[in-house]
């Protein structure tokens, strides 16, 4: 049985900021863990009905029991519109993934491949918790999900599970061979409706999935403010 382990890191302030012209509606959240898991998910909204997703994996160290699998930072989720999974809340309806610009891939069946490649095969996304994620998910494994369009790079074809999941830079536990994506991805979701700001996606709790059911973390959560996240404005990367 997989080692369950569940965190709350804290409490977030979200508010809606004006932006300037020429830059973007963006959020950033920091996560951690006592047992030394961490990450950053920046959310920035390109257009009404287009959100750009950064997840990278920032741990120094893992849980004991944690094997190869368990080190990688494999889905992603958030409660969207009102709490709970009501009619008229945004969903998913496709988007891609690609290696992030300081990123590669590791051990992957099909060859080696750096910054802005596309590995969308290797993901899903969903719109229900079925899974132990949030209604709104991004994920590695089959289970509630929709595979994003794309070649399947780490077989076997389609979603497997752990595989193509993030790892820190540098690895925690020795890897065992298994297809990996070092530091992070950029993920492209595309929405059912149009919103207005961030806060309609990430006004709930956010939750991240290591493994497959190997931890989850939830964040924000009633606690003590331990992140440093904000709504805000940043200038639009190139």
């Amino acid at each position: 049985m997989p080692l369950q382990t569940k965190r709350a890191v804290g409490a977030l302030i979200f508010g809606a900021v004006a932006c300037a012209a020429g830059q973007a509606d963006a959020q950033l959240f920091l996560f951690s863990t006592v047992d030394g898991l961490s990450g950053e998910v920046e959310f920035t909204l390109i257009n009404a009905t287009t959100v750009q997703i950064r997840l990278r994996n920032t741990s120094t160290g893992v849980p004991g029991g944690f094997d190869s699998a368990d080190q990688l930072l494999t889905g992603l989720s958030w409660d969207a519109g009102a709490l709970g999974n009501n009619v008229g809340d945004p969903m998913i309806t496709g988007g891609n993934v690609l290696i992030g610009p300081t990123s590669l891939s590791i051990d992957f069946d099909t060859g080696a491949y750096g910054p802005g490649a596309d590995v969308s095969g290797e993901y899903g996304y969903g719109n229900n918790n079925t899974t132990g994620l949030m209604y709104n998910l991004i994920t590695t494994t089959v289970a509630g999900s929709t595979m994003f369009p794309g070649l399947n790079l780490d077989g076997p074809a389609g979603l497997d599970g752990p595989q193509a999941g993030l790892v820190a830079n540098p690895e925690l536990v020795p890897n065992g061979g298994l297809g990996k994506i070092q530091d992070e991805i950029i993920i492209t979701i595309f929405l059912d409706i149009a919103i207005v700001n961030l806060s309609e996606l990430t006004g709930n709790d956010l939750r991240v999935e290591f493994g497959s059911d190997a931890a989850f973390v939830n964040f924000p959560a009633p606690g003590t403010l331990v992140l440093l996240g904000l709504a805000g404005c940043v200038r639009r990367r190139r």
